[in-house]
């Protein structure tokens, strides 16, 4: 958190940053070869919703069909009255009331996280009426419900019948494809057609309880593949877990930290988190952006505004103007960042906090549950403190730390003196009042989060590969894809797996893992146990992006 500017950026600084350093689970095990390539094939890593029940969500058909007609809506009518006519709807002051409507919402590219904001400016809603569960935050496809719970006005049926009519967006990143959905178990084969659909419906009542990912792992050692040293590192994970650290995109990757923001928010300085705020993309090579924050940096609000992109930084300018007409940082704050950014920031604090507590309980404590660990009481709904006469039979995976809350005291557990210690570090003091916060504290993360998970529905394989996908995404599988990436899975490999330099790393041998993991869980967490390697060592698109909003 000292480096210069310049280096901010770093993958490895920032590893250190957030309390990764080298804390595994297996600690000892030889590093894996093996690389993560989705910044070049996004379909090396796929992340599908998957439902209560354990059902996958697949994109099933492209296009979107009209939603229903709008209602009328009035007071009540009584018994045996006459429903009012439109003219003394509208003089009751009745609206007309838009069903909710839904889609699948697929995303591929480099910031799949962005796809909302593409779908909402085609469908010309507010990005922030688009609700989705989460986001992937890596290069690559992510595949989930999308909701519309005031359903589409007019403007967005009238979209309906122009750019989406087809229900593809692409000529930009990420590519977006919206349409029907398909429902299948882990251990069903990929949807190949309409005798492979199970259920193309029953959207309303999708509830996402965690995501199904497919990876594949490219320029494997075929010395390791063969001594068995690949599947005993999967086989380990399998039933020993890996540690659940936060990934570092959920840090932030541009020159000022998420939870730089999140800690001057957490502590109430406000004027300096607005700043923060203002000058966090100082990389970007001359870009715009870059200008525009060196500009809000040396306090030249009028010449920032003058340099931010005309589209895509509403708040940001928002931001800026509400300071330039003087407007109190914390009222600036409130009327210009959106309550999901606040989130962003202020869970970045807890996550960091959490992520160092997590390291120290498992390099400086037993590798089991203790007495005054703290497991998740279903019933309670809550964690309590394990007794000395429930540590036999219980596995680590059981073991919860809580997740620090703004206003809120950390409880009593294993990890506490640490959450106290870097959340004392980062925002010193009593903190700001939680009635500034224009949110819900509870609703920032879960209440506690387990140190180690064990990955569900686990299988892999391994493959020769070429410089395009091993794998199919749903919109090849459909046949629609605009801009296949290279020949296809398995093209262009050669026999024996030699390497190409030209396709720097993409031929070879690979491995192909799929799992599941609970809502919140990460897929570089699980890759880094695999691979006994940080995501600086394996991981490409961890270099550098904007924050803007």
């Amino acid at each position: 958190m000292t480096l210069p500017a310049a280096l901010r950026f770093q993958t490895r600084a920032l590893e250190a940053d957030v309390g990764l350093h080298g804390s595994f689970l297996a600690a000892g095990t030889k590093r894996v070869a093996g690389a993560l390539r989705s910044a070049r094939v996004p379909c090396d890593l796929q992340r599908h919703e998957v439902g209560s029940g354990g059902e996958v969500l697949h994109l099933a058909t492209l296009g979107l069909p009209n939603p229903p007609a709008a209602s009328l809506s009035g007071p009540p009518v009584p018994r045996g009255a006459s429903a009012p006519g439109k003219r003394l709807g509208a003089a009751w002051g009745g609206e007309p009331v838009r069903q909710p409507w839904s889609a699948t919402l697929y995303a591929r590219g480099q910031r799949p996280e962005t796809a909302r904001r593409v779908l909402a400016a085609a469908l010309q809603v507010p990005q922030t009426s688009l609700q989705v569960r989460g986001a992937l935050a890596s290069p690559g496809v992510s595949v989930q419900l999308l909701r519309l719970p005031r359903g589409l006005p007019a403007e967005a049926r009238e979209a309906l019948q122009g750019p989406l009519r087809s229900g593809l967006l692409a000529g930009q990143d990420p590519l977006v494809a919206v349409g029907g959905a398909t429902l299948l178990t882990p251990k069903e084969s990929q949807p190949r057609g309409r005798a492979a659909k199970r259920d193309t419906g029953g959207q309303a009542d999708w509830s996402c309880t965690g995501h199904r990912y497919t990876v594949v792992v490219r320029d494997l050692d075929p010395r390791q593949v063969s001594s068995g040293l690949v599947d005993e590192s999967i086989e380990r994970v399998c039933s020993e877990g890996f540690i659940n650290f936060f990934e570092l995109a959920a840090f932030g990757l541009a020159e000022v930290r998420r939870y730089e923001v999140g800690a001057a928010l957490w502590a109430g300085k406000w004027d300096a988190a607005a700043r923060l705020l203002l000058g966090m993309n100082l990389g970007g090579e001359g870009s715009a952006l870059a200008r525009a924050s060196a500009a809000f940096r040396a306090g030249d609000l009028e010449r920032g505004l003058e340099l931010l992109p005309q589209e895509g930084v509403e708040g940001l300018r928002g931001l800026a103007m509400q300071l330039l007409l003087r407007r109190p940082a914390l009222e600036a704050l409130q009327r210009a960042v959106p309550r999901a950014v606040w989130a962003r920031h202020l869970s970045a604090v807890s996550r960091l906090a959490w992520n160092h507590a997590a390291a120290v309980r498992l390099t400086q404590w037993p590798r089991r549950p203790i007495p005054g660990d703290l497991i998740w009481d279903e019933r309670a709904g809550e964690a309590r403190p394990l007794g000395v006469e429930e540590v036999e039979g219980r596995h680590l995976s059981e073991v919860v730390l809580p997740l620090p809350r703004p206003g809120e005291p950390v409880p009593e557990c294993t990890g506490r003196l640490r959450l106290e210690a870097t959340l004392n570090r980062l925002a010193p003091g009593d903190g700001a009042p939680v009635a500034a916060f224009p949110l819900e504290v509870s609703s920032l993360l879960p209440r506690a989060r387990a140190i180690v998970g064990v990955p569900a529905d686990v299988s892999w394989d391994i493959s020769k590969a070429g410089p395009g996908p091993i794998v199919d995404c749903d919109l090849a599988r459909l046949g629609a894809d605009p801009a296949p990436e290279g020949d296809g899975p398995g093209r262009g490999a050669r026999a024996g797996g030699r390497r190409s330099s030209r396709a720097g790393g993409l031929d070879g041998m690979a491995l192909r893992l799929r799992f599941s993991l609970p809502r919140g869980g990460s897929a570089e967490a699980v890759l880094r146990e695999v691979l006994h390697a940080n995501p600086s060592e394996f991981c490409e698109g961890l270099g550098r992006r904007d924050e803007v909003f």
